[in-house]
This record gives structure tokens, sequence and C-alpha cells, in this order.
């Protein structure tokens, strides 16, 4: 398949005293064409980061001091605001994790999704409306014409949800980004939600990155894995591959760390510590001081991301 993202040598940080502090550092992947990719990692590790480092919403302080983010054939990251705006909510489309923070509470739902269309589309107001109610209708929301009305307080935060995956889906993006889209839905919501995503991805042939925590998630909805610490990627591999032979310790330690239907357990797997601070990164691989297995090597030097085979990658000194 064809990649529709690339990115290449991404160093993404802030000036502190002088000083250059990496949040991701030499991050590389890509994203093919009508497949679902996951990132997955602790928080603090650099995933919802990437994501908007694809989308150009950084924070002030926070830059891209190199690397590129190939689409269609532009490099975002060069991009100027007003031709980032052209892209962003058109061609590359991003869900957020919480709902009810990105809806704006001062104007309705109908508002709100029309002025996505106002801004990317030539459709004039009776044409948007119309739009909307199909979206609302597509994405499972009951009397859309009700709901065109209502503000975001008066919705659920299954169909807050909803209404974001509409307007993501608005100018019908050839990428879309979920940043944990059902970290605030219970279990029964997070279904109807992931089977939504995975129908519609059906029918549009949309590539899709999707960043979560949630390992069974990510066995049920992606076809690739990259694992993300720290600020790097230190794993990538099919869903397959991953869950039958993970070969970072990271991926091992999570791997362990997710309960299992059928195995019963009086206690989870631990991974001891915590992610590292940006201003005190570890010498060497920087998951050395929570590894079981690290030796004087991984303290010393910092392993590099090598192909392992059948599209694998994996950034340790112990992996053969």
């Amino acid at each position: 398949m064809e990649s529709i993202l690339e990115i290449r040598e991404l160093r993404v940080g802030k000036d502190h005293d002088g000083h250059f502090q990496a949040i991701l550092d030499n991050v590389n992947f890509e994203v093919k064409q009508g497949e679902t990719l996951a990132i997955v990692g602790e928080s603090g590790c650099g995933k919802s980061m990437t994501a908007l480092s694809i989308m150009g919403l950084l924070p002030r302080a926070i830059q891209i001091a190199s690397g590129k983010v190939i689409f269609g054939g532009k490099d975002l990251a060069g991009l100027s605001r007003k031709e980032i705006d052209q892209v962003r909510g058109k061609d590359i489309a991003m869900i957020f994790q919480e709902p009810m923070t990105s809806l704006n509470p001062s104007f309705t739902i109908g508002n709100q999704l029309s002025e996505v269309l106002k801004i990317h589309t030539a459709l004039q107001p009776n044409e948007r409306k119309e739009r909307v109610l199909e979206l609302l209708s597509q994405v499972g929301i009951p009397d859309p014409a009700g709901k065109f009305k209502s503000y975001p307080h008066e919705l659920s935060g299954g169909m807050r949800q909803r209404v974001m995956i509409a307007m993501a889906l608005a100018c019908n993006p050839k990428m879309l980004i979920a940043d944990e889209p059902t970290t605030a839905l219970d279990v029964t919501i997070q279904a109807q939600v992931l089977n939504l995503l995975s129908e519609i991805q059906s029918q549009y042939q949309m590539a899709v990155m999707l960043i979560t925590h949630d390992l069974g998630v990510v066995a049920e909805t992606c076809q690739r894995v990259i694992v993300m610490y720290a600020g790097q990627v230190i794993e990538e591999a099919s869903v397959e591959d991953l869950f039958e032979q993970p070969m970072h310790p990271y991926t091992i330690g999570l791997m362990q760390s997710a309960p299992r239907l059928g195995v019963a357990k009086e206690k989870l797997h631990v991974i001891e510590g915590t992610v590292p601070d940006i201003r005190d990164m570890p010498t060497g691989c920087r998951f050395h001081p929570r590894c079981e297995s690290a030796t004087d090597l991984c303290k010393e030097k910092e392993p590099q991301l090598e192909e392992r085979g059948h599209g694998r990658r994996v950034r340790c000194w112990h992996t053969a």
C-alpha cells in the first residue's frame, strides 16, 4: 500500500535556559492508505504530541526543531499558518480526547459543524445545514434536526463524541487522527464508537492513526502498531506479530500489564518507575532505569531503531 503520511526524523521540543529539550526525538514512521495504525504507550511518551505536530497545533512554547511531516507531497512542518489551515480539517482531521473541552459551549452543535463546511467548502447556508443533518444521521445521532439546535452540555458523552466524529468527517478527509477517542466513555459506548469509526473507514477508505493505551482496542481495530517511549519510537510491527511475540522489554511489560479474558491472576504485572522527565533523560537506552534486563551497554550507549525483518523495527541492544 502507498504511504499517505511520512514522518521523517521529527524532533519537537522547547528551549529552556538556552538548551533545547526534546519532547519527540527523531521520530520516524509512516501511515499507509486505508490502514489503521495504532500508537501506544504510557502517558507522557509523546503520542499526543506527535498528533499535534502533524496537525500544526503545538502549544506556543513548543516547536518543530527539525524533520519533516510529508502529506500529499507537501512538508506540513514547513507550511505557513494560512497554508496549514487549508489542510487541517479538510484533508487531515482529528478527534480529540475529551469532546466536552473540544466543543465550544457557547455555540450550538449545528453552528459548530456548519463552520467547518463554511471554511472548507463552497456550500450555501441551506446546503450546509442539509449536510450537517446528513452527518449527524450518519454517525448514529437520533433526531438530527433536534440535536442541530442543541448545545454540547445537553448531550451525553457518547453523543458529544459522535458529534466530534461528524465534524472530523465533514469534508471527507483522507486521514483521520483519533486521540484516545473512547477514554471518557463507558465500555458499551466505547464499542459503539469504535464500530462506527471502523464502518466509516471502510466506507471512505480513510487512513486512521489511532492513539490509545488500550491494547484490546488495538487488537480489534488496527493493522500495525507503533510503540513509543520517552519521545522515541521503540518498536513497530504488525498487530499479529506484536501480540504473538513482542520484542522490546517495554512492549513485553505493556502486554503483561493488560488483563486477559480467561486468564486468572491475583496481581497484574507492573512496570516499576515512571516515564523520565524531558529535563532529565537517562543516558543510553531511555528505558534502562525500568528494565529488568538492562546491562552496562544499555546504560552507556543509546540503541538505534533497527530493522528486524517482516516490517518490524526495534530499539534495543538485546533483541536478535
